[in-house]
């Protein structure tokens, strides 16, 4: 028999010779990117009966449902591994997005869809039971889909915005409304014009936080990942994020930490800071920085300045002036971005380890890397940080610049 079919009607017509002494089995799927999860359910619906058929949602099929950028591989060349799988008796392609005309044709004796369906809730379940047919579901196997492949097969870069419903200066503030919208949501929006990896991931303890996410952006544009309420740091709550979502990494994730109450952060800015973590596979950690050279700002011990390497690294991070200009030879200042990208398997290790030494006397977390040897690479442009929301007043002058641009 030919296993690629994709006319239902003709293998319909040759199953009628098999339905006598065999149990017909059927499934359907996208099956984009085959992995263990599939493999596993296709063998065991394969052992339910004595003839397997797949159904293959077509390309158009799999457009609609999908979206734009799938299929990864087109139907046919799908069909073709599909087939080459020895427990897969045949492979029909269905137009359709729900296979319930080629069941109507296939009259198959048990449908199997994975563990995460309910077969009272699929549409073709009336089909196959009208035709005596019984709908089973088989359990998936933990760790493996194609959205996770999918992910993984993406993770190259992804944006994390820690949010904190307690600040002590400024309760609820990621909440607080700015303009029309939530401060979060800004900063979401500005998050979603790079290119990296969506969905943009929210680290929060707060259900609150978690609804006006899931209120104004679909799961695959932004997502709250829930975090635990006894995260110290806000290293600590991206940690356990990224963890939560992907797991014990083996590989290299680039980990870009936006803080929430940025809601004019410049989108350029995270695509230098994943530039620069791409140019050097090895860098761990990276940073931005901006000239400065007002003496007002210099002084203030609430901005952080960054004295730089001749290799583009992190020599010190200081609330001092720093390099001190013993001559008046006139330093460069740089000014301190709070924005980072990590190697998600450093961060990880950085959480881990306990605040250190220099850490604490500044107050700096960014320190702990320091001290423990890790290369921190950092990016100078031009065009310094916006305004951020720390406190009521901060908000009121947010409202102000944002009038000052519709104008």
């Amino acid at each position: 028999m030919e296993f690629l079919l994709t006319d239902r009607e003709t293998l319909a017509l040759r199953l009628k010779s098999e339905r006598e002494n065999r149990k017909i089995v059927f499934t359907n799927g996208c099956f984009d990117i085959l992995h263990a999860g599939h493999v596993d359910l296709l063998e065991k619906a394969r052992a339910l009966g004595d003839f397997l058929v797949v159904g293959l949602n077509s390309d158009a099929s799999v457009k609609r449902l999908k979206g734009s950028s799938r299929p990864i591989h087109d139907q046919n060349a799908r069909a073709r591994v599909m087939a080459a799988l020895k427990f897969v008796d045949a492979v029909v392609i269905f137009e359709e997005d729900t296979p319930i005309e080629t069941i109507r044709v296939l009259q198959p004796d048990i449908h199997i869809k994975g563990g995460d369906y309910r077969p009272d809730d699929l549409p073709e379940a009336q089909t196959v039971r009208e035709n005596g047919g019984e709908v089973m579901t088989i359990p998936l196997v933990a760790g493996f889909s194609t959205t996770l492949a999918l992910e993984k097969s993406r993770a190259d870069a992804v944006i994390v915005i820690p949010a904190r419903f307690g600040s002590t200066r400024f309760p609820g503030k990621p909440l607080a409304p700015l303009g029309g919208q939530s401060v979060i949501s800004r900063v979401v929006r500005r998050a979603m014009q790079t290119g990296a990896q969506k969905p943009i991931l929210i680290a929060t303890d707060d259900a609150r936080i978690a609804g006006e996410i899931a209120a104004h952006f679909s799961e695959s544009a932004a997502l709250a990942v829930m975090t635990s309420p006894e995260c110290h740091t806000g290293t600590d709550r991206l940690a356990e994020a990224i963890a939560t979502r992907f797991g014990k990494m083996k590989e290299r994730l680039i980990v870009v930490n936006v803080q929430g109450d940025e809601p004019f952060i410049e989108p350029q800015h995270i695509e230098k800071l994943i530039e620069l973590m791409r140019a050097n596979e090895k860098l761990q950690m990276a940073t931005l920085a901006t000239p400065m050279s007002g003496k007002s700002e210099i002084d203030n011990p609430n901005i952080v300045k960054v004295a730089v390497s001749e290799r583009g690294h992190a020599l010190y991070f200081s609330r001092a002036a720093i390099p001190f200009d013993r001559d008046g030879v006139g330093a460069g200042y740089l000014r301190h971005i709070g924005i980072y990208a990590y190697d998600a398997r450093w961060l990880r290790q950085m959480a881990a380890l306990s605040p250190s030494k220099l850490e604490e006397i500044e107050k700096l977390e960014q320190l702990r890397a320091l001290e423990n040897g890790v290369a921190i690479g950092v990016a100078v442009v031009e065009k310094g940080a916006g305004i951020a929301i720390d406190t009521p007043d901060d908000l009121a002058r947010a409202e102000e610049f944002l009038a000052a641009m519709e104008v």
